[in-house]
């Protein structure tokens, strides 16, 4: 039996409509609504309808969230970039969709309880393996508001937590459960508004925007970036001594080790962080800290871009490849080795913990550079390959949960921005504007101390895989979660 289309179309609205709660709107509080329409639907329906129910919504939701993705990068990829984006938003929705319809047939009358916690165990899974993608994920929808101060507590899946179980709770629509959902809001809000201020930044960094076209690379004009980065440098130290400086990802032509680069840099008489390739095994995109005209230590990237910078089975498929782009009237792209190892970044005396680019739209990169010593967080990043799109913001947004999971300041570098310094209560300190050539100077803190996140890691989504085995032996018996 076919689905009535206004419940279809709905759906896929609603999604929509989720999509715009996201960062940078402020909206986020408005989350659990179109969410609640979802899971009152999967739940009232029969266990067939909520995978093409799910689908629609996740299709509205993804398609909106990156609508961006095609737009930016189609000028510098060709329109291929389209069929991708296509591609990756029905991938999300089955996955979406699988998970509704799952939980459906498996929890029964409990599924509109069931919902909130197979949806934490959705997020963690996106967030595995090579393939691992997080935009999207739920708790990301509270970004902007005091409710993300509980990351400490237990990162972005409690964050997600809270906002499906507030989604189930309006869905149910019993008294007493709305006004659970608002009592876990209130908890939630007071202990975002009762933390304590950050700490007091004591020492100074210098992080440097090229705004450099990401073009320059591939038309051979990388002598003349590395020579804008020299020069900022040069004019941002005039305004007085620095603890470090912080380049983007990929700002040097060539690895500090080539004694052209390491001459240039060692006459700037500073500690820095450089974003430089390194060719050990084919192209390694890293991070090197240089200090006193020697390489302190060097951080690979570990987690590449699926399809970007890391294509698998490539050794195998290299003609499929080259077939798939040409017919996409895509570049053929050659991917990179990734790293093996994360280590925080001896410079100055200061333990930097480095997440690249991508690095840090993943929770458990940060908490491992936290658990191993870092005491500051630095992300570099090229994000000019998102052009003016909103793109560059979410993905900005993104990296600056890293501060608050692991109350850790971040000093932030990126090519055409974002660039910026976020204290760990996620607060942005400073920023500049995106798309102009500058420096930023700044203060920041060197913090110690693990939070309950960085202790005990996704603790929810182990609470989460506990309650839904309860729920499932529970069976029939959990009526109470029945709308009357």
């Amino acid at each position: 039996m076919f689905l009535p289309r206004a419940d279809l179309l709905l759906c896929l609205l609603a999604g929509g409509g989720l999509a715009f709660t996201f960062p940078p709107s402020p909206l986020g509080v408005l989350a659990p609504l179109p969410l609640a329409l979802l899971f009152r639907r999967v739940a009232d329906r029969p266990p067939g309808r909520a995978f093409p129910l799910t689908f629609a919504f996740a299709v509205g939701f993804f398609t909106a969230l990156l609508l961006w993705l095609p737009a930016s990068l189609a000028p510098l990829f060709g329109s291929g970039m389209a069929g991708l984006y296509v591609g990756l938003v029905a991938l999300l929705a089955l996955g979406w969709a699988a998970a509704a319809a799952l939980t459906r047939h498996v929890m029964g009358p409990a599924t509109l309880w069931a919902l909130p916690f197979a949806w934490v165990l959705l997020d963690a899974a996106r967030s595995l393996g090579p393939f691992g993608f997080t935009w999207g994920s739920l708790g990301y929808a509270f970004a902007l508001t005091p409710l993300v101060q509980l990351a400490d507590l237990g990162g972005m899946a409690l964050v997600g937590l809270v906002v499906a179980l507030t989604a189930a709770a309006l869905a149910d629509g019993r008294p007493r459960a709305r006004l659970g959902g608002v009592l876990l809001l209130v908890l939630g809000v007071t202990y975002g508004l009762t933390r304590p201020p950050d700490p007091p930044g004591t020492a100074r960094a210098l992080l440097v925007q090229g705004n450099v076209d990401p073009r320059a690379k591939t038309q051979g004009r990388t002598a003349d970036e590395l020579r804008r980065y020299l020069e900022l440098t040069r004019m941002g130290l005039e305004a007085g001594p620095v603890r470090l400086v912080v380049w983007p990802e990929t700002a040097a032509p060539a690895a500090p080790t080539v004694p052209e680069v390491a001459g240039a840099l060692t006459a700037l008489k500073v500690p820095l962080l450089i974003g430089a390739p390194t060719w050990q095994g084919g192209y390694r995109n890293s991070v090197y800290a240089f200090e006193a005209g020697q390489v302190q230590g060097r951080q690979d990237k570990v987690r590449l871009v699926p399809f970007g910078e890391y294509f698998p089975g490539r050794t195998v498929l290299d003609g499929t490849y080259r077939v798939l782009f040409r017919w996409l009237g895509l570049p053929a792209l050659s991917g990179a080795v990734p790293g093996r190892t994360l280590a925080p970044l001896p410079l100055n005396g200061i333990p930097v913990g480095v997440l690249i680019c991508y690095e840090s739209t993943f929770p458990a990169l940060a908490r491992a550079l936290v658990r191993r010593g870092a005491r500051v967080l630095a992300v570099v990043s090229n994000d000019a390959w998102f052009g003016p799109s909103v793109g560059a913001e979410q993905h900005f947004q993104m990296g600056r949960m890293r501060a608050i999971e692991t109350r850790r300041w971040v000093l932030r570098a990126g090519n055409d921005g974002v660039t910026a310094v976020i204290a760990p209560s996620g607060r942005v300190m400073a920023r500049l504007p995106r798309a102009v050539a500058a420096t930023l100077p700044a203060s920041f803190g060197v913090t110690s101390g693990l939070t309950p996140y960085v202790r005990f890691g996704e603790w929810p989504v182990l609470l989460s895989l506990f309650i839904l085995v309860g729920l499932r032996l529970g069976g029939g018996r959990l009526t109470a979660l029945e709308t009357p």
